[in-house]
């Protein structure tokens, strides 16, 4: 009997050991809302043969990436201070190399037009704010339907899906600056 027991507690340790080596360790994302899947950057560039374009781009959409999870300061254009939406924007696009206004009005009024169908990463996105008297609010188009933006007080920077009801009420236009 006693070699029995020896000799389960010996299939079960080995059994326990590849049940623990087999399992997937979980990967936590940061800054990453539990109710969303991070969507994928795009890179829409069909045709495209400049590469500072894309690069550009690119750069855009990686340091709105790095900006996730980061707190929403009204009037805040860094990471040290955090965002309010066309402080995220501005400072995205001056990393990549391109000064674009400050406010979100500004942006609007200054960028290039694109058709909805049309967006790239990099893209911003304008939505109008009925909770503020003449408000605006933008974010970047990172691809797939998907932006990243600096919501309001008590937000963090995240993303936002514009199949979302909010996002298609309020749209207001699209606008380039590369």
């Amino acid at each position: 009997m006693n070699r029995f027991i020896k000799y389960s507690c010996c299939i079960a340790l080995i059994a326990l050991s590849f049940s623990c080596a087999s399992r997937k360790e979980t990967v936590y994302q940061n800054h990453i809302p539990a109710t969303q899947k991070k969507p994928p950057i795009q890179d829409s560039d069909q045709g495209s043969s400049s590469i500072k374009l894309s690069e550009q781009k690119k750069m855009i959409a990686r340091h709105a990436v790095k900006s996730l999870g980061l707190p929403y300061k009204w009037g805040g254009n860094s990471p040290e201070t955090g965002f309010d939406c066309s402080g995220l924007t501005s400072y995205t696009h001056k990393k990549a190399g391109i000064i674009i206004p400050r406010t979100a009005k500004a942006q609007f009024n200054k960028g290039q037009f694109v058709e909805k169908q049309n967006l790239q990463t990099g893209d911003l996105v304008f939505f109008n704010a009925p909770q503020k008297k003449g408000g605006w609010h933008v974010g970047i188009y990172i691809g797939k339907g998907h932006i990243i933006h600096a919501p309001g007080n008590g937000s963090k920077v995240t993303y936002g899906d514009l199949n979302h009801p909010y996002f298609k009420k309020y749209y207001m236009g699209t606008r380039r600056y590369y």
